[in-house]
């Protein structure tokens, strides 16, 4: 889906400001080969180690059923702990390139995003919000229901999408809250992101501020929660069911 309402605009010094600030806290892409490295290593010696423990259980089951020897003196091992060690290494090295297949490389996107001294500027309309507060620390997870003019198939059709979108409000868990610094939800929202890396900087509400606000105890598990700053792929009516059962 593609959305009429990104525009690329220049950097502010304080998104430059916060998108170095998380750079400094990122392993350099040699750290991050070094640790695969280490990885491998680690997931080699551990599967060897796990194969031998079957190989020797697996030789004593065969002992007592048979006069076969399959042990560590026998003339197989000559064959089997090789072909042991290879497919440790083999197992090792899948695993490591599928953890760097799989965790994106931030360092250099970040790097991309500050080279190119440009951020995303989405706006959206809220249609609703749900406010939901975890019982234990007071923390407060919003569901907004935005909307966006959106275009579809071909560049002449249009349509209003509605998408729900997760925001954290990380300072109502605080010990010492100052109101003024709390979200206040309004009737619009501009998302700024980094392009490349797409890590949010800001998300800025404008407009009238809204007072009907459904607010829920949040009853879901803390590994079940959605990510902050993320898409829900979930019905609006249902939210209070699922997170709030």
């Amino acid at each position: 889906m593609l959305t009429q309402n990104k525009t690329l605009q220049k950097i502010s010094t304080i998104e430059h400001k916060q998108l170095t600030d998380i750079l400094l806290t990122l392993p350099v892409p040699q750290k991050r080969y070094l640790k695969a490295a280490l990885n491998t290593a680690v997931f080699w010696v551990f599967s060897l180690a796990a194969f031998c423990i079957l190989w020797f259980i697996s030789s004593l089951l065969v002992a007592s059923f048979s006069t076969l020897d399959i042990g560590i003196s026998s003339q197989y091992a000559t064959f089997i702990f090789p072909t042991a060690i290879v497919l440790a290494a083999i197992f090792a090295i899948n695993s490591t390139r599928k953890w760097l297949a799989e965790s994106d490389n931030l360092y250099t996107l970040v790097k991309a995003d500050l080279k190119a001294q440009q951020v995303c500027k989405a706006s959206f309309k809220v249609m609703g919000v749900k406010c939901f507060k975890e019982p234990e620390h007071g923390g407060v997870l919003y569901c907004l229901l935005l909307q966006t003019n959106s275009v579809t198939g071909s560049s002449d059709t249009q349509c209003k999408a509605n998408m729900i979108r997760v925001i954290y409000d990380y300072q109502s868990q605080q010990a010492k809250i100052d109101p003024t610094t709390l979200l206040k939800p309004s009737d619009n929202i501009t998302i700024i992101t980094a392009p490349q890396s797409l890590l949010v900087l800001d998300n800025i509400f404008e407009g009238e501020r809204l007072a009907d606000i459904k607010h829920f105890a949040l009853t879901l598990p803390p590994e079940k929660w959605p990510k902050p700053d993320s898409w829900l792929d979930e019905d609006w009516q249902e939210l209070e069911n699922s997170y709030s059962a």
